[in-house]
């Protein structure tokens, strides 16, 4: 009971019930993630298609930064269709790596985008605000500075509302889905 008065609760119950409920939390969070993985999975294990030449190279460079941080800057070269500035450097094995996930992410994106259009899913601005006052809350005491951030970035709007899309799209395929063990 000490030690859960010196951590702000009333007793040793309230000190266990908080901790069970940031388990709970934690697992929740851990098993939504697993849930979203799947899904992903089973799209991306779909039929194949071809992606547009310039989607994918954006995503590789952005892929390719990821994995080889101290790389030039992609404008600081000349590039072709072979060579990026991004993957300078990288062995030919990272460089598969690098494409096979940009693929990925390039035709998750598209399929993801197509379901959601499809089925009219879209991300309102009651769900933009609750996402940036959920982003807000994680900065104790400087809520007001996120926010202002925020109303003044529409790229940051828009960067907050690609994933809210996403897992609504991924709601809706759940809910579509026949689920077997």
């Amino acid at each position: 009971d000490e030690l859960a008065k010196r951590l702000g609760f009333d007793d040793l119950d309230g000190l266990r019930d908080a901790i069970g409920q940031q388990i709970n939390g934690q697992h929740a969070t851990a098993l939504r993630q697993l849930v979203k993985k799947n899904v992903l999975d089973a799209l991306a294990d779909g039929e194949v298609f071809d992606v547009p030449p310039s989607l994918f190279q954006q995503e590789y460079e952005s892929v390719a930064r990821a994995m080889n941080p101290n790389a030039a800057e992609a404008h600081d070269h000349e590039q072709d269709d072979d060579h990026s500035a991004a993957d300078e450097g990288m062995s030919k094995a990272d460089k598969n790596e690098a494409q096979k996930i940009a693929t990925r992410r390039v035709r998750l994106g598209l399929l993801i985008t197509e379901i959601g259009r499809a089925n009219n899913i879209d991300v309102t601005e009651e769900d933009t605000r609750k996402a940036v006052f959920e982003e807000a809350r994680r900065y104790p005491g400087q809520e007001q500075m996120v926010l202002e951030y925020f109303q003044k970035n529409p790229q940051a709007m828009q960067q907050i509302s690609g994933p809210i899309f996403e897992d609504k799209v991924i709601d809706f395929v759940l809910e579509m889905a026949k689920v077997s063990e």
